[in-house]
């Protein structure tokens, strides 16, 4: 365990860990040779709660902090780069592109992460 994460952070570098290296890792070399966008790492992301982490809970998210998703992300870039890079969008990006929205329009609602 690291001295820089708490309890909950390790336990979530821990999960992220074994979906990485249990899942992403068994398909990597397939991503990089066929250059396919692996949507199935969507699917494992949403069953492991990696999706929309630093989106708030009004939005549908989980209200993680950066330091969170930047956990997942890691592992996950360990055993795959578009695996990583999915992280990102799916966490950092998405957050900037929900608050945008939400700013202009507060009267609309958005699916939760159990819709998508």
């Amino acid at each position: 365990m690291s001295a820089f994460l708490a309890p909950e952070q390790a336990a979530l570098k821990a999960k992220a860990r074994e979906v990485a290296q249990d899942t992403v890792r068994a398909r990597a070399a397939e991503v990089d040779r066929t250059e396919e966008y692996p949507w199935d790492h969507l699917e494992t992301f949403k069953d492991a709660g990696f999706l929309g982490m630093t989106i708030p809970e009004a939005y549908g998210g989980q209200s993680k902090t950066w330091l969170d998703a930047v956990v997942v992300i890691e592992e996950m870039a360990k055993c795959c780069s578009i695996a990583g890079r999915i992280a990102v969008e799916t966490n950092m990006g998405a957050v900037s592109a929900i608050m945008a929205y939400a700013v202009s329009y507060t009267h609309l609602t958005l699916p939760t992460n159990r819709e998508v």
